[in-house]
């Protein structure tokens, strides 16, 4: 067995496994470090972008604003408000007349028990565009009364039934409860 004698000053030492651990660790910090510049380049112009789109919203709001408030001056023009108004009431009157009393009698018919009947109706169109509907309501019974306001609300045309009043006379009338009930109608074609 031969020994093999090293008689440099400076004896070698094999560096290449710390260079290839340094140079692959070296590309990917490099590679992690452009990625996240790439990143965060990408975010600050989606921010920047924002900002502007948000500052174009904020100038067109400020316009409309002034176009708002510019067409608010104009409506506060007595000769304005006259026409707003009787707009108003034609409107309010078309509303009324849209009203198809066939199809309104035929819907509660629908709902009437036999021991009951219709007194008087009295509709009326609310601020909300919505027909309130006034029913007096005479019945045999106040099985007959709860049996309609049952009726009513399972109804897809009527909703908001309230029972207002009630009155029971005793005797021999065909009538010996009165009910005074109200619901909002929906008509045919409204919204």
């Amino acid at each position: 067995m031969s020994r093999q004698l090293n008689l440099a000053t400076r004896p070698y030492v094999n560096l290449r496994p710390f260079w290839v651990t340094f140079t692959a660790l070296a590309v990917l910090a490099v590679g992690l470090t452009t990625g996240s510049v790439y990143e965060a380049l990408t975010i600050w112009r989606r921010g920047t972008a924002a900002q502007a789109r948000l500052h174009d919203l904020e100038k067109r709001a400020e316009e409309l604003a002034a176009e708002q408030k510019a067409l608010e001056q104009e409506l506060r023009v007595p000769a304005t408000l006259a026409v707003l108004e009787r707009a108003q009431f034609l409107n309010h009157l078309i509303g009324q007349k849209r009203l198809s009393w066939t199809q309104l009698f035929f819907d509660l018919q629908q709902a009437l028990p036999p021991e009951a009947r219709v007194l008087s109706l009295s509709p009326r169109m609310r601020d909300d565009g919505r027909l309130q509907v006034g029913i007096q309501l005479g019945a045999a019974n106040n099985g007959a009364v709860v049996e309609f306001l049952e009726a009513l609300g399972q109804s897809e045309k009527f909703s908001e039934v309230k029972l207002d009043s009630q009155s029971s006379e005793g005797g021999e009338r065909e009538d010996n409860v009165t009910a005074q009930v109200s619901a909002v109608y929906r008509q045919e074609g409204a919204k």
